[in-house]
C-alpha cells in the first residue's frame, strides 16, 4: 500500500469535505432539484419580494383614498342627469340616493397626498405611497372579482399573481415555502383565489397560521424520533421517484416529492419564523400586538416581515374574512372605522419596520380589495360593489412614492383619467420584480398563457421611481 504525503492527505481530505457539503445540500433539496431555486430575472429587478395586503370585501375608495366633495353637495339626491353620460347600466336604472362620506380628508407629507382620517398612522407614510385611483374591471360579484384581481381572469382555476412570481423567480427561502398565505377567515372565492391553477403544483401557496401549529399536519409524531422520520421519508421518496419514472410528465408526483423534502426542513424553520417572542417589546408595540383590536392583523404583518427577511418571495395577507369585513352593504362608515382601526397601525408599523431594516427598497407592498364601493347608498347607510373605479396603493420596491395616479369621475364611480385595467397593474408588479409580462408564459392547452392575458398590457412607468 502506497503511503500518502501530508500534502496529498490534505488535498484529498479537502476535496472530501467539499463533497460532503455538496451531498448535504443535495440531500436537502432531493431529486426535485429545489424546484423553487432562485431563477434569473428578465431584467434588473427593483424588488425581490412582495407583501400583498388584501382587504377582502371591497373597501370604499370614497372613504379612504379618493375624496369627492360632490358627494356632500348632492347628498340625499339621485345622481344628476348628466351622470348618465358615463353609459353604465347601473346609472341608467338606479334611483339610489347619493351617500356622502363622513370622513375628513387632508393632505399629508411633502407630496400632499390626500388620505382620509381613517388612517392617521398610515398618513405619516404618504410620501412612500403611490395611490392609484383609477383601477377598474368588469366583475360586480365577489368571486369573479377576486379571481380577476389575483389571476387576471374572472374564471376560477387561473394561477394567482403569487404563483406566477414563484414560477418566474423561484424563491430564496430554502427551508420555507416561496409563496405564503395568511388570512383571518374564509374567502368568498375559496382557496382557488390564491391557487396555482395550471402552473406546476410546487407553486401552490402554503397557508401559514399565526397560532401554533403554524402549518397543519407538519409537526413530527411524538412517538417517532427525528432519525426515523428522515428514514421514513427517504423510503417514501424512493417509491415516489420510482412511480414518477414510470409516469413521465405527471406534475403531481414531482410536486409531492418536493413538498415532502420541504416539509421535513420546515419542521424546524416554520416555528422559528413565526416565533414572535424573539422580537422586542418595542417591535410588538409598533405592530399593535399590545392591543386587542390590532393584534390579529399586526401579527400577520410582523410575520410577513420575518418571512421576507428569510427569503420568501410572495406573502399574501387577508383582512376582512368571515363576517362583514369590508363588504359594507350596511353601516358603511361604522364598519370602515372598525376595519381601519384594526389595520392602520399594523400597516404603518410594517412600512416603518421594513424601512428601518433596509428592506423596503427591495420589498414591494401593495394594498387593495377586489373592487370599491358605490357613491350611492344601499339601504340607508351602506354602499354596494363598484368595480368601475377604485383605489389601490403600492409602496417600496422601486415605486415612486408621494403621488396619486389616475382619477375617477366627480362622484368616484368610474375611472376616467389614466385608467388602470388590472392587467396593467399586474404588468407593473411583475416589472418591478424583474419579470416581463410578455415573457412570463406557460404552455397550457396549446397556448402560451400569461398572467396579463391576450389583450395588450403596459407597465405603468409613471409609478416607477
Amino acid at each position: 500500500m502506497s503511503s500518502l504525503s501530508r500534502r496529498d492527505l490534505l488535498a484529498r481530505a479537502g476535496l472530501g469535505f467539499g463533497a460532503l457539503a455538496a451531498l448535504g445540500v443535495l440531500g436537502r433539496v432531493g431529486l426535485a432539484a429545489h424546484a423553487l431555486e432562485p431563477r434569473r430575472a428578465h431584467h434588473r429587478p427593483r424588488a425581490r419580494a412582495v407583501i400583498s395586503l388584501f382587504m377582502h370585501g371591497g373597501p370604499s375608495q370614497l372613504d379612504t383614498f379618493d375624496p369627492k366633495p360632490s358627494l356632500a353637495r348632492y347628498a340625499g339626491q339621485t345622481l344628476p342627469e348628466s351622470f348618465g353620460s358615463l353609459d353604465l347600466e347601473f346609472t341608467k336604472t338606479s334611483t339610489a340616493k347619493v351617500l356622502a362620506s363622513r370622513r375628513t380628508f387632508a393632505r399629508h407629507g411633502q407630496s400632499g397626498v390626500e388620505i382620509s382620517d381613517l388612517y392617521p398612522r398610515l398618513s405619516a407614510h404618504a410620501d412612500r405611497l403611490a395611490v392609484v385611483r383609477s383601477c377598474h374591471h368588469t366583475e360586480f360579484n365577489h368571486s369573479p372579482a377576486l379571481y380577476f384581481m389575483h389571476g387576471g381572469n374572472r374564471q376560477m382555476g387561473r394561477p394567482s399573481l403569487g404563483a406566477w412570481c414563484t414560477y418566474g423567480l423561484g424563491s430564496e427561502a430554502e427551508d420555507l415555502p416561496g409563496y405564503v398565505v395568511m388570512r383571518d377567515g374564509p374567502l368568498k372565492g375559496g382557496p382557488e383565489t390564491y391557487g396555482a391553477g395550471f402552473l406546476p403544483a410546487v407553486h401552490q401557496a402554503t397557508e401559514l397560521r399565526s397560532a401554533a401549529p403554524p402549518i397543519l399536519h407538519l409537526n413530527r409524531s411524538a412517538t417517532a424520533p427525528s432519525l426515523d422520520t428522515r428514514r421514513l421519508l427517504d423510503f417514501t421518496q424512493s417509491l415516489n421517484r420510482q412511480h414518477a419514472a414510470e409516469r413521465p410528465g405527471d406534475d403531481r408526483l414531482s410536486a409531492r416529492i418536493a413538498a415532502g423534502e420541504l416539509a421535513f426542513r420546515m419542521q424546524s424553520a416554520a416555528p422559528e419564523a413565526i416565533d414572535l417572542a424573539r422580537e422586542t417589546a418595542a417591535t410588538h408595540r409598533l405592530y399593535g400586538l399590545d392591543r386587542e383590536e390590532t393584534r390579529p392583523f399586526g401579527t400577520q404583518c410582523l410575520i410577513a416581515r420575518r418571512l421576507v427577511e428569510r427569503g420568501v418571495r410572495f406573502v399574501q395577507l387577508y383582512h376582512g374574512g368571515g363576517n362583514v369585513g369590508w363588504d359594507t352593504h350596511g353601516n358603511n362608515d361604522g364598519q370602515h372605522q372598525t376595519n381601519a382601526l384594526q389595520t392602520d397601525g399594523p400597516i404603518a408599523g410594517l412600512l416603518e419596520d421594513l424601512s428601518a431594516r433596509g428592506l423596503l427598497d427591495s420589498t414591494l407592498v401593495t394594498w387593495g380589495g377586489e373592487f370599491g364601493r358605490t357613491p350611492t347608498s344601499e339601504g340607508s347607510d351602506g354602499r354596494d360593489h363598484n368595480p368601475y373605479g377604485f383605489s389601490v396603493w403600492l409602496a417600496g420596491g422601486g415605486v415612486r412614492g408621494g403621488m396619486a395616479y389616475g382619477a375617477t369621475d366627480d362622484f368616484g364611480f368610474k375611472a376616467v383619467d389614466n385608467k388602470v385595467p388590472i392587467r396593467d397593474l399586474h404588468a407593473t408588479i411583475l416589472h418591478l420584480l424583474g419579470l416581463g409580462h410578455e415573457e412570463l408564459t406557460y404552455l397550457f392547452q396549446g397556448l402560451e398563457q400569461k398572467l396579463t392575458g391576450v389583450e395588450p398590457a403596459r407597465v405603468i412607468r409613471e409609478l416607477l421611481a
